[in-house]
């Protein structure tokens, strides 16, 4: 997938010089000027979603346990100038550290982010809600991580 012109000048600013078709990795400490950017220069005024995906520690490669956080957001058509667009973008967070909240960039991140906290466990700093979305408040851990223990009694099928 190729990016269009005003997205790779952006990242050029940003430091980001490898485009992959799943989005550049934005740094923790920029993401919430690179997501103004976005909205506001670039007109990408639609939050699109938010995952979270849990990649634990791999003595093999020497990786940490960490998640990968991923947006992706959409600027409408301009008739004879754009097409619609789409734009991922991605980050990592290091477990047990936080990162930082877009829900002051775009509304539409709000259940998204809490979503992620529910079942992944990344803490979005400065989010105005964060609290449960789906589990119950005292449910013991997140789903969604790979270390989570599967404890429920299979059926045979009838």
């Amino acid at each position: 997938m190729a990016f269009s012109e005003d997205i790779v000048r952006l990242c050029e600013r940003f430091g980001l010089t490898e485009l992959p078709d799943e989005g550049p990795v934005v740094e923790r400490k920029d993401v919430v000027a690179f997501a103004h950017a976005l909205k506001d220069e670039l007109g990408f005024f639609f939050f699109v979603y938010c995952v979270a995906t849990h990649y634990p520690a791999d003595e093999k490669t020497e990786q940490p346990d960490r998640t990968l956080v991923t947006y992706r957001v959409r600027r409408l058509p301009i008739p004879g100038v754009r097409p619609t667009e789409t734009f991922p973008f991605r980050l990592w967070v290091p477990t047990g550290d936080t990162t930082p909240s877009l829900t002051s960039v775009w509304a539409g991140a709000d259940w998204q982010e809490r979503e992620q906290f529910d079942l992944v466990g990344t803490v979005f700093e400065g989010h105005p809600d964060l609290r449960r979305l789906m589990m119950p408040e005292d449910w013991p851990g997140h789903p969604l991580r790979r270390e989570y223990a599967i404890e429920t009694q299979h059926f045979p099928w009838r």
